[in-house]
């Protein structure tokens, strides 16, 4: 039985993006550095501090909406959340535990980092950010930065780095992936 297939425990069934065997993280993080992004004001302090993380990539966010409709994934009105990619790299795993323990450290109650496998594959993996209860996302991006400071992480370049050199890596990676197929 696929993952698909099978009921969740509320008699529900997940829904997946189909992706090919071969697609990889470097498509989304290319696409994630490439393709510019609307980003509510509410989470916009907190994805630009995630983007100053050591490999994490933002791919999508919400500030919470009063009205849900006409609206790509909204959060309800006092709830947040922001999508990321943490790759699996000391400094990936360094900054997604830094992630967590900040919202554990600002609102352990309405705060919380959980996995988020939207898509058919293991390879893609990404995380989410949830708040509610009008937990604040400003907090947490002040939270990070203060235990990267702790923790001895840079933020310093991290974001030039990305776009100047890390999306160019991507793009290789994509095309030397196409050129074998």
């Amino acid at each position: 039985m696929r993952a698909d297939d099978a009921p969740s425990g509320r008699g529900r069934r997940q829904e997946y993006e189909k992706v090919s065997r071969d697609r990889t993280r470097e498509e989304m993080i290319f696409a994630v550095l490439s393709l510019p992004g609307e980003v509510d004001k509410r989470v916009k302090n907190l994805v630009n501090t995630l983007l100053d993380l050591p490999d994490v990539y933002p791919c999508s966010s919400c500030g919470g909406h009063a009205d849900l409709e006409h609206r790509e994934n909204p959060a309800p009105e006092g709830c947040f959340y922001v999508q990321f990619i943490a790759e699996p790299t000391e400094n990936g795993f360094l900054s997604l535990g830094i992630i967590d323990l900040a919202a554990r450290n600002v609102d352990n109650d309405n705060l919380a980092v959980k996995v988020l496998n939207c898509t058919d594959s293991p390879r893609l993996a990404m995380f989410h950010i949830l708040g509610k209860n009008r937990a604040d996302p400003d907090e947490v991006a002040k939270e990070i930065k203060s235990l990267c400071k702790t923790w001895g992480v840079s933020l310093q370049g991290v974001r030039e780095y990305k776009r100047d050199v890390r999306r160019l890596a991507a793009y290789e990676r994509i095309r030397q992936v196409s050129n074998q197929g």
